[in-house]
């Protein structure tokens, strides 16, 4: 009983200090934003600003920020929408459909298969579709060419075979159409895995910046991330702009995960189910 106790207390203080180490870096960010350019490289380095201002969050809003901040909340959050329909439905499809229709398994192996190929060597491809599309510099250049995720779709495939077929079987019966089965009795059943993925797809979006340098060439087209890019100029850089626009930018993320993290747990559990 003791021993126990002793690795409780140990576990909680190893998992304490791993909390702090993972919070000290945006804390330090935060705490820098407010400190002059002189004092963030002089040595010894201090936590607080001796001088705090806060000139340079006013800087940042007076440049057209909050813009970028538009451009991005568009790109993740209609991203993430068209992402969750076009995952519930191919999982579902996958997932109810494996005893019905041949070869749901051979596709959905093909669907993971994708996830072996570097993301690298799809960008020129990419690039010259979404340009033959008459999508370049356009939002939606960035938005179509990642909705679908294997992750999303493995994730509500096995939520959705975790489900008992006597539930579609029962609607099915009682006369219920196929599209009312899906969005009536297993979308609400597979709810965590919507948050779930909703939350990492958020993420993903809100901070991407590969494909967004390569089709966006308009500045006010620009997401965050872009945005902040343009403060490295050919004289320097400018560290205090950097900073401030990063917390700005880190603000949704943090609020978006600390509202829906609840559902996190139970989202990764629905999805590691085996079926």
């Amino acid at each position: 009983m003791k021993s126990e106790k002793k690795t409780s207390k140990l576990l909680t203080a190893l998992s304490i200090l791993l909390a702090l180490a993972m919070i000290f870096p945006i804390f330090w960010l935060i705490c820098s934003s407010f400190k002059q350019p002189n004092e963030l490289f002089k040595y010894p380095l201090k936590m607080f600003s001796s001088d705090p201002t806060i000139n340079y969050y006013k800087s940042v809003l007076g440049s057209g920020f909050m813009n970028y901040v538009k451009n991005s909340l568009f790109l993740a959050v209609v991203g993430t929408l068209i992402t969750l329909v076009i995952s519930a439905m191919c999982g579902y499809a996958l997932a109810i459909y494996r005893f019905e229709i041949k070869y749901t398994n051979l596709v959905f192996a093909v669907f993971l298969l994708g996830t072996l190929i570097p993301g690298e060597t799809l960008t020129v491809p990419q690039v010259s579709v979404i340009s033959a599309l008459g999508l370049y510099n356009n939002i939606w250049g960035v938005i179509l060419p990642v909705v679908t995720t294997t992750t999303g779709i493995f994730m509500f495939r096995q939520a959705y075979m975790a489900i008992p077929l006597s539930f579609v079987e029962a609607a099915r019966i009682d006369g219920c159409p196929e599209w009312k089965i899906f969005t009536h009795v297993m979308m609400p059943l597979g709810s965590s895995s919507f948050v779930t993925l909703a939350i990492f797809s958020f993420m993903w979006r809100w901070n991407d910046y590969i494909l967004p340098m390569l089709i966006l060439s308009n500045q006010k087209n620009f997401t965050i991330q872009l945005a902040i890019k343009n403060y490295i100029g050919n004289t320097g850089v400018d560290w205090s702009s950097i900073l401030s626009a990063s917390v700005m930018s880190v603000v949704p993320v943090i609020v978006v995960f600390v509202i829906l993290q609840k559902y996190i747990i139970g989202g990764v559990s629905a999805g590691g189910v085996k079926g």
